[in-house]
């Protein structure tokens, strides 16, 4: 059986990173340089606290609350219930960094392996980043590591992650994306504590 649409893991991946996509692109603004506020994301004022993300087992520290951006059954392709019994996604934004922790949980009617489940996350964020190259670590069969660089706007950015696939006990893919400009330094410590933070329950798969 070939492998899950692309359209399936693609709009859990981009909805994910929709706000900092939205904020990427937007160039236009008629106050002077001066005027506008910085778009650059900082680690200073915040607080970093520990989040059980709602109807998931993804615990992971963050810098801010997270915002649930699971989408509505009505946006969702059709038969997707025959391949995903749930899907939950939720992101921390703030500025010129962004995250996203995906959570799907198979029916067991399709089959999946771990470099497909992670090379299709890929494709989805290409799409918002033609650009994008990316490296895939198979740690191993139920392990993959995401290392990738990108422009915006003429900024590069770096993105980091992981996909993980438990297959039993229960089943679960999860998928953790970390994007932030490569000489932002706050960006770059917080994709580091968020990555190594991540913990999911009923499992001993780490994201580090």
């Amino acid at each position: 059986m070939k492998f899950v649409p692309f359209a399936i893991v693609a709009l859990v991946a981009v909805l994910g990173c929709g706000r900092f996509g939205r904020q990427a692109n937007n160039t236009t603004d008629p106050r002077s340089a001066s005027d506008q506020p910085s778009r650059a994301f900082t680690l200073a004022g915040k607080e970093w606290k520990t989040f059980e993300l709602d109807h998931t087992d993804i615990m992971v520290d963050l810098p801010g609350p997270p915002s649930d951006k699971t989408p509505p059954p009505t946006k969702l392709p059709d038969g997707i219930q025959n391949i995903f019994s749930s899907m939950r996604v939720h992101a921390y934004d703030d500025k010129d960094f962004g995250s996203s922790y995906s959570q799907l949980e198979p029916t067991g009617k399709n089959k999946f392996d771990i470099k497909g489940l992670a090379d299709t996350s890929m494709t989805a964020i290409k799409r918002q980043a033609p650009d994008l190259n990316y490296t895939l670590e198979i740690k191993s069969p139920t392990n993959a590591k995401y290392d990738g660089t990108f422009t915006r706007n003429g900024k590069s950015y770096q993105l980091k992650g992981c996909c993980i696939f438990q297959k039993t006990n229960p089943s679960r893919v999860w998928a953790v994306i970390t994007v932030y400009p490569k000489d932002n330094a706050d960006g770059r410590t917080a994709s580091q504590r968020i990555i190594e933070s991540v913990a999911f329950k009923n499992s001993s798969e780490e994201c580090k």
